[in-house]
């Protein structure tokens, strides 16, 4: 049973991708397009509130990390408008919400008392929709440990085939990697 766990909170953190708020410092929004607009709310599930918007117009929510002399403002997402009163979940690109909440983890079914069920809490965050794949987890891993980050495993390609059909192995979920590693493989793409 604790190797199912185990084997269970590294796939959690491979999927979850955790791009929490709280991991990823400050952001700061603006949007661009035809029109001056103001941006009445954002609130704690990524939705945003904002108003002004001329129907028929496509705008552009920037971001930047920070202010003032946000010169870097990057294109975050392009947002189509109906009505001039706009609300989006702005999320980031493959990535899901997942609202807070709680839940009971562990079970007894299997005799084992290794995993008393007990209650969770947690805050909202955002998951991956898809498992991370070999060449993902190359690209993130490279830019951590150029930046401080220090790992045990540098993480595995699979097989390289797709329903017994040889494939692009930087595409497979990439494999070997220990739950540490993927908690710290977590927080460097969260920056």
């Amino acid at each position: 049973m604790k190797t199912q766990l185990h084997h269970l909170f590294i796939a959690l953190a491979l999927l979850a991708g955790v791009d929490q708020a709280a991991s990823q410092g400050a952001r700061f929004f603006r949007i661009s397009g035809p029109t001056t607009t103001t941006i009445t709310e954002f609130r704690p599930d990524g939705t945003m509130v904002w108003s002004n918007a001329q129907p028929g117009a496509t705008y552009t929510v920037q971001t930047v990390a920070a202010l003032p002399g946000g010169s870097n403002w990057t294109n975050y997402v392009q947002i189509p408008v109906t009505i001039g009163v706009n609300t989006n979940i702005i999320a980031p690109a493959g990535m899901a919400l997942i609202p807070a909440g709680s839940f009971t983890m562990g079970d007894t079914l299997d005799g084992e008392s290794d995993a008393v069920p007990t209650n969770i809490t947690v805050s909202a965050f955002y998951m991956g929709t898809n498992l991370v794949s070999y060449g993902q987890w190359q690209s993130v891993y490279n830019w951590a440990t150029s930046h401080g980050y220090g790992f045990l495993n540098a993480g595995d390609r699979g097989p390289g085939y797709v329903n017994g059909v040889p494939g692009d192995v930087k595409s497979q979920p990439v494999e070997s990697v220990d739950w540490y590693d993927a908690a710290k493989w977590c927080n460097a793409r969260s920056q």
